[in-house]
C-alpha cells in the first residue's frame, strides 16, 4: 500500500493548529519540562554538595509546606473549576448565596482539610523516615500561616482568570502555582538558583518561608524580619488578588454566567 505524505501532512496540521490557542497543549510540551529541569537540576546540584540528615529533613518539611500552598490555592480555584465542569455555577449563584459566603465557606473547608492532611503526612513521615517535622517548634505556626496566605492569593488570581476568560484558560489553575515552585526555592537554597533568576524569588513571600525553614533545621536562628517580609508581601498580594477576583466575577456577571454552561 502506498503512503500519501499529503494526507500525513494534513493529519499533522490538524494536531498542530490547536497549539496556537490551547495553552494546555503548550504547557505539557514546553512549560512543565522547563519547570522540571529547573527544580530537579538545581536540587541535584545542591544534593551533590550537601550531606547529613538535615538535607532529608529539609526536603520533607519543604514538601509538606509546599503541599499547604498547593492545597490552599487548589481549594479556591479547583472549587470554581468543579462548578464550571458540572455546569452548576448559574445554579449556585441563583440562590441567595453571596460571593462572600462562597469564599468564606471554601476557605474554612480548606483549613480543616489541610490540617487533616498535615497530621496524616507528619505521621507517615515519622513512620517511614523517623523524622519529626514538629521538631522545628512553634516556628511551624508562622510558616504554616504564611504558606496558607501564599496559596490563597495564587488561588484568587487563577480563579479570577478562569471566571473572566472561561474554561479555555483553566490550565492556569495548575500552571500558575507550578511556576512558583522553582522560584520559591522549596527543595534547594536560594544561593543555588541562577543569579539572574534570584530577583524573582525575592519578590515571592514563599521564598522567605522555605529559606527560614532550612536555616532553622540547620541549627541557625530564624530571622524574624524574613517572616515579617513574607507576611507583608502576602498581605499586599492577597489584597490585590481579592480585588482582581471580585472585579472579574462582577465583569463575568455582566456577560452572564450562563455562558459557562
Amino acid at each position: 500500500m502506498n503512503i500519501s505524505w499529503q494526507r500525513i501532512y494534513g493529519l499533522a496540521l490538524r494536531h498542530l493548529y490547536p497549539l496556537k490557542r490551547d495553552f494546555d497543549l503548550l504547557s505539557d510540551m514546553i512549560y512543565w519540562p522547563i519547570i522540571d529541569i529547573l527544580i530537579w537540576g538545581i536540587t541535584g546540584q545542591w544534593l551533590g554538595g550537601a550531606s547529613g540528615n538535615n538535607v532529608m529533613v529539609s526536603l520533607l518539611c519543604g514538601l509538606i509546606l509546599w503541599n499547604v500552598i498547593w492545597r490552599s490555592q487548589s481549594e479556591i480555584s479547583r472549587n470554581l473549576i468543579d462548578e464550571l465542569w458540572n455546569n452548576n455555577l448559574v445554579n449556585l449563584f441563583s440562590t441567595p448565596l453571596s460571593l462572600k459566603e462562597w469564599l468564606v465557606g471554601v476557605i474554612l473547608l480548606y483549613v480543616a482539610k489541610t490540617i487533616l492532611t498535615m497530621v496524616i503526612l507528619s505521621i507517615v513521615i515519622a513512620l517511614l523516615y523517623s523524622v519529626n517535622i514538629y521538631a522545628v517548634g512553634w516556628w511551624l505556626i508562622p510558616f504554616f500561616v504564611c504558606a496558607v496566605m501564599t496559596g490563597w492569593w495564587v488561588g484568587f488570581i487563577s480563579a479570577g482568570i478562569v471566571i473572566r476568560y472561561g474554561q479555555k484558560v483553566q490550565t492556569v489553575v495548575w500552571t500558575l502555582p507550578g511556576i512558583l515552585l522553582p522560584f520559591s526555592v522549596v527543595f534547594f537554597p536560594l544561593a543555588n538558583l541562577p543569579r539572574f533568576l534570584q530577583p524573582i524569588s525575592y519578590a515571592l513571600p514563599s521564598t522567605y518561608i522555605f529559606e527560614s525553614m532550612r536555616s532553622l533545621i540547620a541549627g541557625h536562628a530564624v530571622d524574624p524580619r524574613m517572616i515579617a517580609v513574607s507576611f507583608g508581601l502576602n498581605i499586599i498580594y492577597l489584597t490585590i488578588s481579592i480585588i482582581w477576583f471580585v472585579k472579574s466575577f462582577k465583569w463575568s456577571l455582566t456577560l452572564g454566567l450562563s455562558r459557562f454552561n
